[in-house]
């Protein structure tokens, strides 16, 4: 079986490769453009929407750059028929993967749950399972633990019932490795044990291979009591590996890791036993191993396989040679890593210089130590629950050993006896069998407590599980509502084609919105942030949606002109009267910050209106900023009617509407401030809408860095073509 996780990556690398040069060469040709001319060909002979969505799904699926395939898929979706569930449901399925593909996971995610849902109305499974696998692959970019294996385990049911064995072992070294990544080895040892019996039955040598050294791995990382164990997996693996030749990168960077970590389980039973030989076996594999993670650019397994050749030395108390090992991985530990290989080089070196009686440097390296060791944490939940399987094995196996050490003494105990006197040899075999029998119970009545133990943890684990699932589904499922009543970046567009929208909720759902609405000759362009964020701010921005819609549909049967000032006060009016029936009932602080822009007819002159929200126009790189009023849409101390100014607009002019999160958002060096974000409006106005859009998006990542997003984000900008 191919490994499906090889192929994925394999594509994506090529095709970024591929834009990449499009880029230098400024042209946008999709890798695949004359398979895609040749349908496009066809599409102009068809008359219905139905056979151009079936080409246009097509085009999108074999489409190699992201743009191509968003494109298409979006044309797709537009002409879908309310009734044909399956061609949306491809249509959502390749936006979402375009989405996917341009590292904007948030925005693939709606499309990808939106399409497995259409999926499990047309009955069509093994494409349901495997939506699922990708809604599973976006939830791991977002290190959202429990909807991973909601979805993940959703696929591998529907994977099962089909009895797809290929997509079965996937589904489960998967999950495995969710687990592994989580710590959680005993767990990630069953789940790679299945995937193992499902490839077994495909006899794929290499793929078996590299099952037996994902259990070997697990087993080394899980116990120092499994070592023996998981030397045998890996011993397999490796007889595997060396039987079955291949040019697979993949398969050859598999049989380098099991040497290592073959090599490890090695240097561990020398250290446990003492033995001579398994050192010896250890440094066998490490030979083999040599460079080439080296040669490959894979400094971390460089670095474990030097930290085991380290451990070797150390074992024959070859210390200095030891130290020179570590001194040679100086330039490759840098603070790109993990805080976790920070701290284990540290350590190492602690100890070495420790051995070699260098206390003054050895203390050195001790306060580094203590400098990385709280920011290796991992979740304290998960740890617990790690640490108490890890207890549970180390205490059954001390268990096991005081039985048999306490069987081995009687057995002296009764030879000496028998031979001074048969009499007393008779007496002390049955003190020693009434002790065994008591040493057992007293085993057995412990392995019951730590069942019991184990069941109780359990339980509650499954239970908090349980409850995050409904909650995280309550959520999704709001979003995908909440997504629904913000206008789209193809809506958008369609009344403003030199736009860009950069919306970035800090939740699953925002309390950000924009909606764009034509009106007559005119066309009205609305972005508001309510009170809060997340689901509080979800429910605020549904009510705000839902009272714009009714004011617009109430001045176009008046037939009135859109006045913004006017739209505002009426919106003012419905929330609060909405939000409260009594004063007791009404928090000062509920309500929005809206900015409402409409665009005339005249297409050098707008009307703004804005509550507690400003206009940036920039025009030859300077920008100038019309203030709203003070006044929010909600209760304030002294409520009075909202003003709108009139704009006059030149071509080329580039309008700026957005709300708070973007200049409070707090990166490493403090806050984005106005005046950032400012210089960013006045540097890239001239640039085209999907250029700032990418800046910014860049711009926001960079200046966050490892801090979270403080707030939701949204920011439209709007190129003025006379």
């Amino acid at each position: 079986m191919k490994n499906i996780i090889s192929l994925s990556v394999a594509i994506l690398v090529c095709v970024w490769s591929l834009s990449q040069s499009r880029e230098e060469a400024g042209v946008a040709v999709d890798p695949n453009q004359q398979s895609i001319d040749s349908i496009l060909s066809l599409v102009e002979r068809v008359a219905t929407d139905a056979e151009k969505v079936k080409y246009y799904n097509e085009i999108a699926k074999i489409a190699g750059s992201s743009d191509t395939r968003l494109r298409y898929a979006s044309k797709a979706l537009e002409l879908c028929g309310e009734d044909d569930l399956s061609a949306k449901a491809r249509a959502c399925y390749n936006i979402g993967k375009a989405h996917y593909m341009s590292d904007e996971t948030s925005m693939a995610l709606p499309y990808l749950v939106r399409a497995s849902d259409l999926l499990g109305q047309t009955g069509e499974r093994k494409e349901e399972a495997l939506t699922y696998v990708a809604v599973g692959s976006c939830y791991e970019d977002l290190n959202n633990q429990d909807s991973i294996f909601y979805y993940y385990n959703k696929a591998l049911k529907i994977l099962i019932d089909l009895k797809d064995t290929v997509h079965i072992s996937y589904a489960y070294l998967m999950i495995g490795q969710i687990h592994y990544n989580l710590e959680l080895y005993s767990a990630a040892e069953e789940n790679y044990q299945k995937a193992l019996e499902y490839v077994a039955m495909s006899r794929d040598t290499l793929e078996m291979a590299y099952c037996r050294y994902l259990i070997g791995q697990s087993m080394l990382k899980n116990s120092d009591t499994l070592v023996m164990g998981a030397m045998d997996n890996l011993r397999e693996s490796v007889c595997l590996f060396e039987g079955q030749e291949t040019t697979d990168a993949y398969y050859i960077e598999g049989k380098y890791l099991a040497y290592t970590a073959l090599s490890e389980s090695y240097i561990k039973a020398a250290n446990t036993t003492g033995r001579k030989e398994y050192a010896d076996s250890c440094n066998i594999y490490i030979e083999k191993v040599g460079d080439y993670d080296l040669r490959n650019g894979n400094y971390t397994n460089y670095l474990n396989t030097c930290y085991i050749k380290e451990d070797y030395l150390l074992f024959h108390k070859r210390y200095r040679e030891a130290l020179e090992v570590l001194k040679g991985l100086e330039k490759y530990v840098t603070d790109e890593l993990s805080a976790c290989y920070l701290r284990n080089y540290h350590e190492r070196l602690y100890e070495v210089y420790k051995l070699l009686g260098d206390y003054k440097t050895a203390l050195v390296h001790l306060e580094k130590v203590d400098e990385y060791k709280f920011a290796s944490l991992n979740d304290s939940t998960f740890n617990s629950m790690k640490n108490a399987e890890v207890e549970r094995t180390r205490m059954i196996e001390e268990l096991k050993r005081e039985s048999a050490e306490k069987l081995h003494q009687a057995e002296i105990n009764r030879f000496i006896i028998i031979t001074i006197s048969l009499v007393i040899g008779i007496a002390l075999i049955f003190v020693v069998f009434w002790n065994k029998r008591k040493a057992n119970k007293a085993l057995s009545e412990k392995n019951k407590i730590l069942n019991e133990q184990k069941d109780a943890i359990a339980a509650q684990r499954d239970e908090i599980e349980s409850q995050r699932n409904d909650i995280l589904m309550s959520i999704n499922y709001a979003k995908l509502i909440q997504t629904a009543t913000i206008s789209t970046l193809a809506e958008v567009r369609e009344l403003f084609p030199e736009s860009f929208v950069y919306y970035r909720p800090k939740n699953i759902v925002s309390g950000d919105w924009y909606r764009v609405a034509k009106y007559g000759e005119y066309r009205i362009l609305v972005v508001a942030d309510c009170t809060g964020h997340g689901v509080p701010g979800a429910m605020l921005s549904m009510l705000g949606v839902s009272a714009l819609k009714e004011i617009l549909a109430e001045m176009c049967r008046g037939e009135q002109t859109p006045q913004p000032a006017e739209i505002l006060n009426k919106m003012r009016k419905m929330i609060i009267d909405s939000l409260a029936k009594n004063d007791e009932d009404y928090h000062g602080e509920d309500g929005m910050d809206v900015a409402i822009l409409v665009f005339t007819p005249d297409p050098r002159k707008v009307i703004f209106a804005g509550a507690k929200q400003d206009l940036y126009v920039v025009r030859d790189g300077v920008s100038t900023r019309t203030r709203g009023d003070s006044m929010p849409i909600g209760r304030f101390m002294k409520i009075r009617d909202f003003v709108q100014t009139e704009i006059e607009l030149q071509d080329g002019d580039m309008i700026y509407l957005f709300s708070d999160g973007i200049k409070d958002q707090f990166g490493p060096k403090g806050k984005f401030s106005v005046r950032r974000q400012t210089e960013f409006m006045e540097v890239n106005a001239t640039k085209t809408a999907d250029e700032q859009l990418d800046i910014l998006s860049r711009t926001m990542t960079e200046w966050r860095g490892e801090q979270k997003q403080t707030d939701d984000q949204t920011m439209i900008g709007v190129k003025v073509v006379i």
